[in-house]
């Protein structure tokens, strides 16, 4: 006989005998693969985002924790390939690293300064210090100002100057738009100033624009809203901050 899991019973506590069923019947291996990829988030929070995209697209829960793996394995898989090239080690989960907090996930924990550029273009920085190597970006507000989400303090503000990254593999982008449009997105990404800071990557782009979001959401919302533009280059479930860095409708300016 088999054992039902506690992410069936979560999942029929949540979402009703029908979704008790289908996941004590497949015992949903990815759920518990996405969970590990994403230890920040609670298993409620992702059972929640997942129902939603289900009952608006009408896909199978299923089918949607496979995307969400699949997608999140791709980006790991890239993280690995940039470290690799870049020469760098990135620990373990539980390793310890001379890096706390907001610098695991994109905080200042480099020694060179982003630089100045034009309002309206974004960094990208490798995250080379963490398990969670999704890398990190932030926004140009004014060419001396970044608006960033991280961690410990959410949607910030940060100068340029005390912006420090780790030089290897970081760069300057600019968005494929007018300057109307890119001015608009950094207003706007300014006026998120103070909302928390959210873990999850994975469903990203179908939880709302106001709110908690991370680096990548913050700056794929600007310029959803504000140009129409989809800064994701694969269009998946999830927007991840190396997506934002190799959209299409983005250029670079400068290596850091």
């Amino acid at each position: 006989m088999k054992t039902v899991s506690t992410m069936a019973l979560a999942f029929g506590v949540l979402f009703g005998s029908n979704s008790f069923a289908s996941a004590a019947e497949t015992d949903n291996s990815y759920f518990d693969k996405v969970l590990s990829m994403q230890p920040d988030v609670t298993s409620e929070e992702l059972l929640s985002s997942v129902n939603e995209i289900s009952i608006n697209t009408g896909e199978s829960k299923d089918a949607i924790f496979e995307k969400i793996y699949q997608e999140l394995k791709s980006d790991q898989d890239k993280g690995i390939k940039e470290s690799k090239s870049l020469k760098v080690t990135i620990p373990e989960k539980g390793q310890s690293t001379n890096l706390e907090g907001d610098e695991i996930l994109g905080g200042s924990g480099g020694t060179v300064s982003v630089g100045s550029s034009t309002k309206g273009n974004f960094y990208y920085t490798p995250s080379q210090t963490a398990y969670l190597n999704h890398g990190h970006v932030g926004m140009y507000y004014s060419s001396t100002t970044i608006v960033e989400s991280v961690p410990s303090d959410g949607v910030r503000t940060i100068s340029t100057t005390k912006r420090k990254v780790d030089s290897s593999g970081a760069v300057v982008k600019s968005v494929d738009t007018t300057t109307a449009k890119r001015t608009a997105a950094a207003d706007w990404a300014y006026s998120q100033l103070g909302e928390s800071y959210s873990y999850n990557f994975a469903t990203n782009r179908s939880t709302s624009h106001t709110g908690a979001k991370n680096c990548s959401k913050l700056i794929w919302s600007a310029y959803k809203l504000k140009a129409s533009l989809d800064l994701d280059v694969d269009g998946g479930l999830g927007v991840y901050p190396r997506d934002v860095r190799d959209a299409s409708a983005t250029t670079k300016v400068r290596n850091i």
